[in-house]
């Protein structure tokens, strides 16, 4: 019998609550300071392959710091770590929109990459203790929704602010909504319920763990964690989707909609616009489901779709049949995005959670990281065709551990 828990049970935690509600606020806040950032460093009048080192910089401090801020969660709690890292945050866009020079932009702006990989080990280590495990896929269902309606309600925005106040507001209004969020996390998040721990530490044992540095302490529980049965698993698929999102959306899709079919600007924006609003629809359905019935009953599908979908798009002649193709691929990632996180919770310990969250979000970061690299030479050399099948291979390997795993939704938390 399904759980018809609905999403104002889910809000009811006054915890959960307010850290949905601050990923909505922070990413519209990173939402309207993204889309202006590459003419934020031109304006320094530097040349564009220069300017774009603004996002690199950003990209590889986060993957870097992600491993680290894992651990640091597990060591000082979700609260202070979630807070210190939105005031780092805070600091570091203030900071970069008053440097004198491109080259302090850059190294306070990519510091502030260190500050996103604290704030997201932290909201989602909060998450992973605070919600039964029944309720998990929802739950992160509603939270991959607030992220994106954050990112899109903030890119106009960002231009509105950009045109009245000039190309370093964005980055001041992002400072102001970061240290905005820093106080109501403390005010309105408590402290995360401990529950299981899995594997057990005995008392003398926990006591050495916390002794340790935060390097190697993270380093002995990521050891530990990919010891749990389903862990790899979570990586790869993590690391397999986001690497779909940074190749076919962020790279392919405007590549392909301007020279092979055409279109402006203007419709590369539409083409997003219909792949996210048809994401969009599924996300509650999709946890819902992924609750109801497992989460690999969910994910052995929705990644057959998705490699399916991203394949025939490298085929698509005209613009209906691309646009049609991106709704069918929207809906195909938002039933694959959901279930990770909600198997990170199935197979993390409580006790390592914040390490498991880091180690987590530097498998997805790797993927986007990579992927726009690889697809992009691979079109120069190979043609969109065969770009597009070379991009699906990484969705096809992670069905091919899904399809080999067991399901990870304990029948202790299954709803009866």
């Amino acid at each position: 019998m399904g759980d018809h828990v609905g999403i104002r049970a889910i809000l009811a935690d006054r915890g959960v609550r307010t850290v949905i509600g601050l990923t909505l606020l922070v990413m519209t806040g990173f939402g309207i300071v993204l889309p202006v950032l590459p003419l934020f460093g031109r304006s320094f009048g530097v040349g564009y392959g220069t300017a774009s080192l603004l996002i690199s910089a950003f990209a590889f401090t986060r993957l870097g710091a992600d491993l680290v801020a894992g651990p640091l969660v597990d060591r000082f709690g979700e609260r202070v770590t979630g807070a210190a890292g939105l005031a780092v945050a805070t600091v570091c866009s203030l900071f970069a929109g008053l440097a004198p020079s491109f080259a302090v932009a850059v190294v306070a702006w990519g510091a502030s990459g260190a500050g996103s990989a604290v704030i997201l080990a932290a909201f989602y280590s909060y998450l992973l203790k605070a919600v039964p495990k029944e309720r998990m896929a929802r739950t992160f269902g509603l939270f991959y929704g607030a992220f994106n309606c954050g990112m899109i309600a903030g890119g106009p925005l960002g231009g509105v602010v950009a045109h009245v106040f000039g190309l370093s507001a964005p980055l001041f209004v992002y400072a102001v909504i970061l240290a905005v969020a820093s106080v109501l996390f403390l005010r309105f998040v408590p402290e995360a319920p401990a529950r299981r721990v899995d594997p057990p530490l005995s008392t003398e044992e926990a006591e050495r763990e916390r002794d340790l540095p935060v390097a190697r302490h993270g380093r002995t529980r990521i050891g530990s964690l990919f010891r749990i049965p389903g862990f790899a698993t979570v990586m790869v698929v993590n690391f397999a989707y986001l690497f779909m999102i940074a190749a076919v959306f962020d790279t392919l899709l405007p590549f392909f909609s301007k020279d092979e079919l055409g279109l402006t600007t203007v419709g590369i924006g539409v083409m997003v616009a219909i792949a996210l609003a048809a994401e969009f629809t599924v996300l509650w359905p999709a946890g819902a489901a992924a609750d109801r019935h497992g989460r690999r009953a969910v994910l052995v599908p929705a990644l057959a779709a998705l490699g399916v979908m991203t394949v025939v798009l490298g085929w698509a002649g005209t613009v209906a049949v691309f646009a049609v193709g991106l709704a069918l691929l929207g809906l195909a990632s938002g039933y694959a995005g959901v279930p990770p996180a909600a198997m990170l919770s199935d197979v993390s310990p409580d006790e390592g959670s914040g390490t498991a969250v880091g180690t987590f979000r530097f498998f997805g970061d790797l993927g986007l990281m990579l992927g726009p690299a690889a697809i992009g030479y691979a079109v120069n050399g190979l043609g969109f065709e065969a770009a597009y099948a070379l991009a699906s291979v990484p969705t096809f390997v992670a069905l091919a551990f899904v399809v080999r795993m067991r399901e990870t939704l304990r029948p202790a938390a299954a709803p009866s």
